[in-house]
């Protein structure tokens, strides 16, 4: 009883929503956040490689020859490389996705 005197007491006339708010289509919304991400992700993945490659290169230098140390920076350049093409799908494939929308 007391709930229901507390809903009648309330004025809802002070928020109206537009009639276009609430047929807004949010779709075209949606697809450029997810264009957002996917480009952050992909900066950011990128400066991943690079400095991945690098680090790398710079193990292969400082290696002087030892063939345990040369090992270990082909199997970095080697994740860096795997690295870069998952991203590299994962991004085709969520615009292949994307574009089905």
């Amino acid at each position: 009883m007391l709930l229901m005197h507390l809903l009648a007491s309330i004025d809802l006339t002070h928020f109206s929503l537009p009639i276009a708010a609430l047929m807004a289509d949010p779709l075209p919304e949606l697809n450029k956040f997810v264009q957002q991400i996917r480009t952050t992700v992909l900066a950011v993945g990128g400066t991943i490689f690079l400095v991945s490659v690098a680090i790398a290169g710079i193990m292969r230098m400082v290696a002087f020859g030892n063939e345990r140390r040369v090992a270990l920076s082909n199997m970095a350049l080697t994740a860096a490389v795997v690295g870069l093409i998952i991203m590299l799908m994962a991004t085709a494939l969520s615009k292949f996705i994307g574009g089905a929308f």
